[in-house]
């Protein structure tokens, strides 16, 4: 039986138990799901404190000890303990994230680009200095993905940066979206959208990190809540979880909250409008197609790979993240229910098929297939 080894930073402790669960990780969980339908072995490696090998029903976790590496380096002895254990024949191995790849000459091996992740805003004062940390973190990037010959991404952002520098037809690429798990059905959609007179939901599901958008969005739900009959849910964990707290202590149409990612349809099919108001590092967001799939009308800002899935004012709204663009458009969709109706309609039917788990699942095995006949 072929195996498939993914290596990844962390995601496990010693007994099995998972440390981190976020999007990369639902990914990889999802992956080794699939894998294990086509009779693969999958083998999660990832460093540890101490060896230790834990077996589940659907994969493998091994943690190896990476002696004196530190850091982003630490993915030396785990490619190394691949190399040792597979099959260069048969066996694949996947780099969870495109910078944690090492070159395995010999061996089939795919490396994932999650999303452009040093498009974040900077406030360096110096433009010099700004626009050579800029050229270093490009080049950095660059290096990671050519250290795979096969490299899959979540957008195609990532891809137009990529072909300005290199010929990307003499690297295999592969572009495939991001998924839903859950859809809502249209009798649900429907009565959701109904009464036009009733509160209206608003939430924003992200990291509570200013990258994300936080401290952008706050003070601009912050004026707007007066007008409207709304609630709204900062839904996350992270630095700014104390500053939302403070900021709206005294609001009772917000909530500040936590859910397990299993929980994000059900969470969605009580809100109507979703908000993604990200500055930087972002591919074809879990949380937006969520979102969408879950019937809501989302407000996006147009940052990497998002632009991917949202047209503007056809299935949702695109807008330049900052504290005016994102003003006009809230105040947009709470003033007319039936635009941000067919909005999220639209929304819901653009991602139904394109952004399935049935149609990420095929494009993986696909691929997967591939590299083995390669």
């Amino acid at each position: 039986m072929p195996n498939i080894y993914i290596i990844y930073r962390s995601i496990f402790n010693n007994d099995g138990s998972m440390c981190s669960i976020g999007g990369i990780e639902t990914y990889i969980l999802n992956l080794c799901c699939i894998f294990n339908e086509q009779g693969f072995k999958c083998h999660i490696v990832q460093p540890a404190k101490k060896n230790f090998s834990v077996q589940t029903e659907k994969y493998t976790v091994t943690g190896v000890y990476p002696g004196i590496y530190r850091g982003n380096l630490k993915k030396i002895p785990l490619a190394k303990w691949v190399a040792s254990n597979a099959n260069k024949e048969n066996d694949i191995v996947i780099f969870a994230t495109d910078s944690y790849s090492v070159k395995m000459p010999g061996y089939k091996t795919i490396a994932i680009q999650h999303g452009i992740s040093w498009d974040k805003p900077q406030k360096n004062k110096f433009a010099l200095i700004q626009f050579l940390s800029s050229l270093f973190n490009q080049y950095k990037y660059l290096a990671y993905a050519k250290s795979s010959p096969n490299l899959v991404c979540v957008d195609h952002n990532f891809v137009n940066w990529y072909r300005t520098w290199f010929n990307a037809e003499k690297q295999n690429i592969k572009v495939i979206y991001n998924f839903y798990n859950e859809i809502i059905e249209n009798e649900e959609f429907e009565l959701k959208w109904l009464d036009k007179a009733k509160t209206i939901n608003v939430i924003i599901a992200r990291r509570f990190v200013d990258y994300r958008g936080i401290k952008l969005i706050a003070p601009v739900i912050k004026q707007l809540i007066p007008s409207y009959n709304i609630n709204v849910s900062f839904a996350g964990n992270g630095p700014l979880k104390a500053y939302l707290k403070e900021l709206f202590s005294d609001e009772p149409k917000v909530t500040v909250t936590q859910y397990e990612p299993h929980e994000s349809f059900k969470i969605h099919k009580k809100q109507h409008i979703a908000i993604i108001p990200t500055l930087g590092s972002e591919g074809t967001s879990l949380s937006m197609i969520e979102a969408m799939a879950a019937g809501c009308m989302v407000i996006s800002s147009n940052v990497g790979g998002l632009s991917n899935i949202i047209i503007n004012d056809f299935n949702g709204v695109l807008v330049i993240p900052n504290e005016g663009e994102f003003i006009n458009a809230i105040n947009k969709s709470l003033s007319n229910h039936q635009r941000s109706k067919v909005l999220a309609l639209n929304g819901l039917n653009t991602i139904s098929h394109t952004c399935s788990k049935l149609k990420w699942a095929e494009q993986w095995i696909d691929t997967i297939n591939n590299i083995k006949n390669q």
